[in-house]
């Protein structure tokens, strides 16, 4: 499957080159050095075919802008809010609650073992 995916990226990338060959984008007139086109696909090249020195070539994704800086926000007032935080009190309420029933059940037993008369 990895190899079928390379294959045909590889296989999209030649094309892609060629098409920009044909179309003049790379200061040629789309035709090869012998004045013959070069739309076939065997005309594309091998894979390790190098492109020529000082060829120019176009990006394939418009190049990324910095955002533009927004207006200047001061420091809040109140403390940023942490799930570190959140997870620090709800362990602790658990704990609690952990502790409260556990001091229940202590005194229910209690009850009962002193009806019971033991």
């Amino acid at each position: 499957m990895r190899r079928a995916l390379l294959t045909l990226l590889l296989l999209l990338l030649l094309l892609l080159s060629a098409a920009r060959r044909t179309d003049g984008t790379d200061g040629t007139d789309g035709t090869d050095s012998t004045g013959g086109s070069i739309n076939s696909i065997s005309s594309i090249g091998s894979i390790g075919s190098v492109p020529a020195p000082g060829a120019r070539h176009r990006p394939l994704w418009p190049p990324l802008v910095p955002p533009s800086p927004g207006p200047w926000r001061g420091r809040r007032d109140e403390p940023p809010l942490s799930i570190d935080l959140t997870f620090h009190l709800l362990r602790h309420l658990l704990l609690l609650a952990r502790a409260q029933s556990q001091r229940a059940r202590a005194d229910s037993n209690r009850r009962i073992l002193d009806a019971v008369g033991r």
